[in-house]
């Protein structure tokens, strides 16, 4: 393990400006490494300071349609590596990912951790039934993003210790917050009939999480169903150092009227919905003319491509065009061809207002130095906008 202590090549200096931390042969990180995010210099490849992503939520559901976990708990989802933005990156290290039914066998049988995998069957809960599949989704997903547990950033590395710590760690942080108890004791329990203010909900949180604003998030129906708790990082991920901060975006839960519905109740959708209708058609940029054709460029006057959109298991969305599935390249360009992986690239999309966004990006730019052809028929990329770009727009589905 990384123990915070003594010092490490690279420099630090009063003014929180950090240089680049690499662990010497005694595995050492400085004492007075600042938190995550408030340092003024970039730290790069670092086994002390995690970086880019040094915000770090811990994220748990309530399900209720179906039923999912113990009627009295909130189920873990996962532990997030968010940049300090609020941006993140997705699937970092493919030579990192887990294959299927790998992580029981890494846990109980190499790690003889069988209590560990115990509460995560309990806790740890997949709505189809199939947890594992959740479990390897959210390491591949997250875990490969986190930095400070590279295999090189053990003093004694043993194999899959970097997935061990991962699961281990995102449970005792789970087990911290137990979100049940923590509205029960305010008096907010599951209820068929009673609704909860906003602010009843928020006080209940906050007073449990030193006082900072915990995001909670509801369903259509205006139903509590989501919880994140926001963090900075003291050093490596390995120490648990985690200090409480405010969420960085606001509920969309009602001020008032909020349900917390039972799980055991047999819950049943309002009668009369109206069918969903299938995400499928052009994607148009707003305030410019054209549409994207079905690399994925932009085109002012030829045929717009059809799109489709489909939902995944685990919340991310697939978008692909006749010529494949869609993701995003090194220069955070958007491309849609038959290389692209379905399940590397997970775009969001907002249900509501048909737009189109990536690693909780959801403005983009022209990239210029890539366009080609001439005059009507120029074609040109469009790129996730983090340099702040001079016209930023929107992707939406029409």
């Amino acid at each position: 393990m990384a123990i915070c202590t003594g010092f490490a090549k690279g420099a630090y200096f009063e003014n929180q400006q950090v240089l680049n931390y690499e662990l010497d042969q005694f595995q050492t990180c400085p004492i007075d490494i600042p938190l995550t995010c408030t340092n003024t210099t970039p730290v790069q490849n670092s086994c002390c300071f995690e970086s880019p992503g040094g915000i770090m939520l811990q994220t748990q559901f309530w399900d209720y349609y179906p039923p999912i976990g113990d009627n009295e708990t909130f189920t873990l989802h996962g532990l997030w590596p968010d940049n300090c933005d609020g941006s993140y990156e997705q699937f970092c290290d493919d030579s990192l990912n887990l294959k299927q039914n790998e992580v029981v066998d890494i846990i109980k049988n190499q790690y003889k951790d069988e209590e560990l995998v115990e509460f995560m069957k309990l806790n740890w809960k997949n709505f189809n039934g199939n947890d594992e599949s959740l479990w390897t989704h959210e390491f591949n997903k997250h875990g490969t993003c986190i930095k400070t547990i590279r295999s090189k950033c053990f003093a004694d590395y043993k194999e899959n210790e970097n997935v061990y710590k991962f699961f281990n760690i995102s449970v005792n942080l789970f087990k911290k917050y137990p979100t049940f108890k923590f509205l029960n004791e305010e008096g907010i329990i599951p209820s068929n009939d009673k609704t909860y203010t906003k602010e009843e909900i928020s006080n209940a949180l906050k007073k449990n999480f030193d006082g900072k604003q915990v995001y909670f998030k509801c369903n259509k129906y205006n139903a509590l169903q989501e919880i994140w708790y926001y963090h900075h990082l003291k050093g490596s991920l390995l120490n648990e150092d985690f200090v409480p901060i405010d969420s960085l975006i606001n509920s969309n839960c009602p001020n008032q009227g909020i349900k917390f519905i039972p799980k055991n109740q047999g819950f049943k959708p309002p009668p009369n919905q109206p069918p969903k209708s299938p995400n499928r058609g052009y994607l148009k940029l707003s305030n410019n003319p054209g549409c994207l054709i079905s690399n994925g460029q932009w085109y002012q006057y030829g045929t717009c491509a059809t799109y489709q959109i489909n939902q995944l298991a685990f919340g991310g969305y697939n978008i692909k065009s006749s010529k494949g599935y869609c993701g995003i390249d090194s220069n955070d360009r958007l491309n849609c061809n038959s290389q692209n992986q379905p399940l590397r690239y997970q775009f969001h999309f907002d249900k509501e207002l048909k737009e189109i966004s990536y690693g909780s990006v959801n403005q983009w730019c022209f990239d210029d130095k890539g366009k080609h052809g001439h005059g009507k028929y120029v074609q040109v990329p469009i790129k996730l906008n983090k340099d702040n770009c001079e016209s930023p727009f929107t992707i939406k589905l029409v």
